[in-house]
């Protein structure tokens, strides 16, 4: 026998309620934003994602060939060692 909670019925109309519960909060936060955006800047505006400048800024030296014994020193040191040099580095 299937309890009257877990009745696909009763869980169908569940989360139909909870799809239209979300869709007004929704609703609400678009509007809050889009005033928002109105008092701020007089208009609404579309989002722009800002540029990937990880690519801009690549840190090559670090894959350099001198590099490599460094790492490979620093990798091997014992853990608590890294962390208190990368306490003392920044």
């Amino acid at each position: 026998m299937v309890s009257p909670i877990f009745d696909p019925v009763v869980v169908q109309k569940k989360i139909e309620f909870l799809a239209e519960r979300d869709a007004e909060f929704a609703k609400m936060a678009q509007a809050r934003e889009q005033t928002r955006q109105i008092e701020r800047y007089g208009e609404v505006r579309e989002y722009s994602f800002p540029p990937n400048t990880s690519q801009v800024h690549v840190t090559n030296w670090v894959h350099s060939g001198w590099m490599r014994p460094v790492r490979f020193v620093y990798r091997n040191i014992p853990r608590p060692l890294r962390k208190l040099i990368k306490k003392l580095s920044v």
